[in-house]
């Protein structure tokens, strides 16, 4: 292997290891936000407030 065949087999590479994050990336912010956010949001449950009367012991 010659120097600018070297050259251009390492920088096929590390365009293919930038190609791959890219990608990963892609598919895990739209796993998030199709599959583990809806499921977020539905288990937030926010307390309603009640009125409670309490009973006036200044008779």
């Amino acid at each position: 292997m010659t120097e600018p065949q070297h050259s251009d087999a390492l920088k096929n590479l590390v365009i293919f290891i930038i190609a791959l994050a890219i990608i990963g990336t892609i598919i895990a912010l739209a796993w998030y936000f199709a599959v583990e956010l809806p499921i977020q949001q539905a288990a937030i449950h926010a307390p309603a407030n009640m009125r409670i009367s309490i009973p006036n012991s200044h008779g």
